[in-house]
């Protein structure tokens, strides 16, 4: 990963946001920006440089591998840092208003306006909220991203191969998801992406439920909702197969909802409205009378986090966006009927310059055990 290019990039943003100064503190962006896992630390960009402030327990680890010099994180460093005579073109502050919690904004300001060593110098610096100039910069992946994510994508779907193995009468929710946790770690994972969604029966019908002790009767559509962790990227799958000969209702919303997913990756490429995707599958699923049993959105963003920008939805803050190449999202419609069971099937996708590559390598032809 090229950390001085994204430090390019992002600096390019804060010329249009209209801030000297950016502060970076969420984990997950962090890593984004160092390559480092940190728990806790703050980048501060501004268009000529970055530095790292972090605590004891990685300064060590940081002064060797950070791409950018490094601080200790106390408040008299920060102080000290921003009253350097270099700094004194810093006017506005920037905080991601989505990830700055309103300690974490006093104690800036604490910083800032109530530190009497160099008040005279910060006190015309203010902080200014703006949304993540770093978020833009995830959207799109680069291709060392894309291969991390195609690696997980690939460990995922052994993971539902081995989830499949495992299905025998009397088997419950929780061992499956057990065996599916060892597996994944004797692999190399790094662990879950989420909590695994293994769900029998009649439990199949609630979208994000939780295994439990119940086993496995002939006749359970099993819902199998999976991901997992490697190289800090993020899988994510489901399936639904049947344990033993399914009815005809449950054959019917497997129909559906293939044909809606089918019909929103028809249209998956660059210039497409995301809310033309959620558009696609929704209206098909309501055309066959199925609308209100589609409780969800259509999917979402996948990288770093298993759940990022953009939200695939008619009616999120990414609705009016189109897709761009190197977007990585998920498409996975769903019809859940309550005390009967719930089908969906979930594939993660690439947008490619034509059209998309599909990273969920396993069939979505009715499976019947």
């Amino acid at each position: 990963m090229n950390f001085l290019d994204r430090l390019t990039k992002l600096q390019n943003i804060l010329n249009y946001d209209g801030v000297d100064l950016l502060i970076v503190e969420d984990p997950t962006d962090l890593y984004y920006m160092t390559g480092l896992q940190l728990s806790a630390g703050k980048l501060l960009v501004d268009q000529q440089k970055a530095t790292l402030f972090v605590d004891g327990r990685y300064r060590e680890m940081c002064a060797k591998h950070s791409p950018y010099p490094v601080c200790p994180v106390d408040k008299a460093s920060l102080i000290s840092w921003l009253g350097m005579p270099e700094n004194n073109y810093i006017n506005f502050i920037g905080f991601d208003t989505s990830k700055t919690t309103y300690k974490k904004f006093l104690e800036w300001e604490e910083i800032l306006l109530k530190s009497s060593d160099i008040e005279s110098k910060t006190s015309k610096m203010s902080l200014k909220p703006i949304d993540s100039p770093i978020s833009p910069l995830r959207l799109i992946k680069e291709k060392e991203e894309i291969e991390c994510l195609k690696k997980a994508g690939l460990l995922g779907s052994l993971g539902f191969d081995l989830v499949c193995s495992h299905l025998k009468e009397g088997v419950t929710e929780q061992e499956i998801a057990a065996e599916l946790e060892i597996f994944w770690k004797r692999q190399g994972g790094q662990g879950l992406a989420f909590e695994s969604i293994i769900a029998f029966g009649t439990n199949s019908s609630m979208p994000h439920y939780r295994p439990k002790d119940v086993p496995l009767v002939k006749g359970d559509p099993v819902l199998i909702d999976i991901g997992v962790k490697l190289y800090n990227y993020h899988s994510d799958m489901t399936r639904t197969v049947f344990f033993g000969k399914p009815s005809e209702k449950m054959l019917t919303i497997y129909d559906v909802v293939l044909e809606a997913q089918l019909k929103s990756l028809e249209i998956c490429r660059p210039g497409t409205l995301i809310k033309e995707l959620d558009k696609a599958a929704r209206d098909h699923i309501i055309s066959k009378g199925f609308g209100e049993y589609f409780s969800h959105n259509l999917g979402h963003g996948v990288g770093l986090e298993i759940h990022e920008s953009p939200t695939i939805s008619q009616t999120a803050a990414d609705a009016d966006k189109a897709l761009e190449e190197g977007m990585v999202i998920t498409i996975e419609p769903g019809i859940y009927l309550p005390d009967i069971g719930g089908v969906r099937i979930e594939d993660t996708i690439v947008i490619t310059a034509s059209g998309y590559e599909n990273i969920t390598q396993r069939s979505k032809e009715l499976v019947v055990i």
